[in-house]
């Protein structure tokens, strides 16, 4: 047996033994597009043969959102392995319920754990990949990893990261690039006491713009006619973001007796797709979109319109925070195939 394999073979045999995973709490702070978001904490407490691992999140929601806190936790019986004993308890905004979950499959919660203490560190070796699970649905993936320089490359079913720690140990950051998420081992970290930027965001999606074909379930604006805008006021107006800017130029529409309302998104600001909100307004018997941040009458570019309200409709604000909430940190511009 070569060295390299023997190597392996002595990773595998004590990750499959349970013998390296972390006992204790690990606390995690959460960043979204680079500002504190939350707080996550992972423990693992073991008695004989079993251990109880628990996940417990809670997230301060953006203004937009209304600026709340959202908290989770799951809790799974496991092996010293990592590996699923029995159902999963999860405990969210929605209630308490039970998952259960393929025995002897790695809940997620887990996979980055598990994969460090198994995934041998040698950068050239081969990757390794365990049967995992999604504990808040119950289905079936595949987690797999391999070491490059003094990271772990991880996929978690489709889902790309990159995790830095040393086995036997709780990971010290892990990286989802798609979401823009990284969460860093902070014993000190706190729940962010004022709620998160939104607008401005970074959203991951297609270099080519062409390509972008839908966030969050939702296709790509159609181009507004270029005198659409006929009549309007110029769409320039002050403020320090999108939204004060969308504010104050809708104040302007409406002294003019126009009727308006606010839209929010994912627009291309010219270097990065972002978190945005525009203005559209009722001419002709249709809703022309006006962005006094980029200047644009009507609003050029791709973009993807995810809710819209008028001022003093505050279920449709409502809506339109859920609707944020759904997609906040999770969705991508998924551009077209082929």
């Amino acid at each position: 047996m070569s060295g390299a394999a023997a190597v392996m073979a002595a990773w595998l045999a004590a990750g499959a033994a349970g013998a390296v995973l972390p006992e204790g709490t690990a606390r995690y702070a959460m960043l979204l597009g680079g500002e504190p978001v939350g707080i996550v904490e992972l423990a693992l407490r073991c008695e004989g043969p079993s251990c109880t691992a628990t996940w417990e999140s809670r997230q301060r929601l953006p203004a937009e959102a209304g600026g709340g806190v959202r908290a989770r936790r799951v809790e799974v019986q496991v092996d010293r392995g990592g590996r699923a004993l029995g159902p999963a308890r999860v405990q969210g905004p929605e209630g308490v319920r039970s998952v259960a979950l393929p025995r002897g499959a790695v809940p997620v919660m887990l996979a980055e754990v598990v994969l460090a203490a198994t995934v041998p560190g040698i950068p050239e070796a081969a990757a390794t990949c365990v049967d995992a699970t999604d504990e808040r649905s119950g289905g079936a993936l595949r987690a797999c990893g391999q070491r490059r320089g003094g990271w772990l490359e991880v996929t978690i079913g489709r889902e790309p990261e990159r995790v830095r720690g040393q086995p036997g140990r709780f990971p010290e950051e892990i990286e989802v690039p798609a979401q823009g998420v990284r969460f860093v081992l902070d014993p000190r970290a706190g729940l962010p006491s004022a709620p998160p930027r939104l607008f401005g965001v970074r959203v991951a999606g297609p270099e080519d713009l062409r390509e972008a074909e839908a966030f969050c379930g939702v296709p790509r604006d159609p181009a507004p006619s270029p005198d659409a805008a006929h009549g309007l006021p110029a769409p320039t107006a002050a403020g320090p973001t999108c939204r004060e800017k969308t504010a104050a130029w809708l104040a302007r529409a409406r002294a003019a007796g126009l009727r308006g309302r606010t839209a929010v998104g994912v627009a291309f600001d010219g270097g990065a797709w972002v978190w945005h909100a525009w203005a559209e307004a009722h001419v002709g018997g249709r809703w022309v979109p006006v962005d006094p941040s980029f200047h644009q009458a009507p609003a050029r570019g791709p973009r993807f319109t995810l809710a819209t309200w008028e001022d003093g409709d505050e279920a449709g604000r409502a809506d339109a925070g859920r609707r944020i909430l759904q997609c906040w940190g999770r969705a991508r511009v998924l551009a077209s195939p082929g």
